[in-house]
């Protein structure tokens, strides 16, 4: 009798040991906390942390976003927040800059763009960011918030009050 109760208690433990360690990754593993991490990698151009929270067939993916990200040197990224859209859930994170470099060319450019990240379930209970769904949408972020900075840059505008129309 007391041993079937030492062995109910140790299987009782057992059970409770692997339902926190379940819960434990499951919560770093949240959208929310996946989402946090990214924004933190993109701020830091972390190529190692960014392709550990992206989906496998995305870690490619990972160097020509952050070559995008090398064209803003002063920028900064945080976490906007998480919206679900059409079933999808939508990492927004805030990017702010005031420099754009392309080649040998340095604008004084300031913007802001939250770009969306979509993030996906991928081995039951881990987040990871689904670069290939995302790109189209960071696409048009980017363009506005481009399209936004040039109209806000004075020199540009009295470049374009120049121009014939």
């Amino acid at each position: 009798m007391r041993q079937g109760k030492a062995v109910a208690s140790f299987l009782g433990l057992i059970f409770v040991a692997a339902a926190v360690v379940f819960g434990v990754i499951a919560f770093m593993n949240s959208p929310h906390q996946v989402a946090q991490k990214w924004a933190d990698a993109l701020a830091q151009r972390n190529s190692e942390m960014m392709k550990k929270l992206v989906l496998p067939k995305d870690q490619e993916r990972v160097s020509g976003l952050l070559n995008v990200a090398n064209m803003l040197p002063d920028m900064s990224a945080q976490l906007a927040g998480i919206e679900d859209q059409q079933g999808q859930k939508i990492a927004r994170i805030s990017v702010k800059f005031s420099r754009v470099v392309v080649g040998n060319f340095n604008l004084n450019l300031s913007g802001n763009v939250n770009l969306p990240f979509v993030l996906v379930r991928d081995r039951l209970i881990l987040w990871r960011v689904d670069l290939e769904k995302s790109e189209p949408l960071i696409r048009e972020e980017a363009r506005k918030a481009f399209v936004e900075a040039l109209k806000r840059n004075p020199a540009l505008q009295s470049l374009l009050k120049l121009l014939p129309r």
